[in-house]
């Protein structure tokens, strides 16, 4: 049996190659199991706990302005990271069972959100719960009727505002509705927002 000293280099060269191969494909197998991503990209791609992957937006707003959500409103595409279709006549019309909003505030202080909201008439419950949270801390929950719109004035305490600039909001519809056999839940629907602003206390 030749012992490895007696082996020729490129018997030699072709071990090493294939050790090598084989540590690369352990690290890529590790880091498959083990992905180091953000927990937004986790929560929705890996645990499946969100149906809203937020992407970048500026939140750029001036404090106080009531925005129009309709088409043909205001442009609100900056102030929507996830969980809305394109607005249309009706407004934006929320999808999956989480939406987001985000402002661009920096002045400090208790705020004051209004939202105006819709339910989907699709068949479902009598009303659609919403739950609302300011920058992770709830703030309230309100009940949304199919079809009719109503307004809704949330207190923001000074106590859920971060020091980032910015007030995220998010809506999470515990009761939204399948539009159709097998459809995922990424595209459940719940309310249709028609205008939103955020003001002081």
């Amino acid at each position: 049996m030749l012992r490895l000293s007696d082996r020729s280099p490129l018997a030699l060269g072709a071990y090493a190659f294939a050790a090598i191969i084989a540590l690369v494909e352990l690290t890529i197998l590790w880091q498959g199991l083990h992905p180091s991503v953000s927990a937004d990209y986790r929560a929705y791609y890996i645990d499946r706990t969100t149906t809203c992957l937020p992407q970048p937006v500026t939140g750029e707003y001036v404090l106080g302005a009531e925005l129009d959500f309709r088409s043909d409103g205001d442009e609100t595409r900056e102030l929507r990271p996830c969980g809305w279709t394109g607005t249309a006549g009706d407004g934006a019309h929320s999808v999956g069972e989480t939406s987001r909003l985000r402002f661009a505030v920096s002045a400090p202080g208790a705020l004051t959100l209004m939202l105006e909201l819709t339910g989907v008439t699709l068949p479902g419950p009598a009303q659609q719960r919403v739950l609302i949270s300011a920058n992770g801390k709830e703030i309230g929950e309100i009940a949304v009727t199919p079809d009719k719109t109503e307004r809704f004035a949330i207190s923001i305490p000074a106590s859920a505002r971060d020091d980032d600039g910015f007030v995220d909001i998010k809506l999470d519809y515990p009761d939204a509705i399948s539009p159709g056999k097998r459809v995922a839940n990424t595209y459940w629907r719940s309310v249709k927002l028609t205008a939103a602003s955020l003001s002081p206390a």
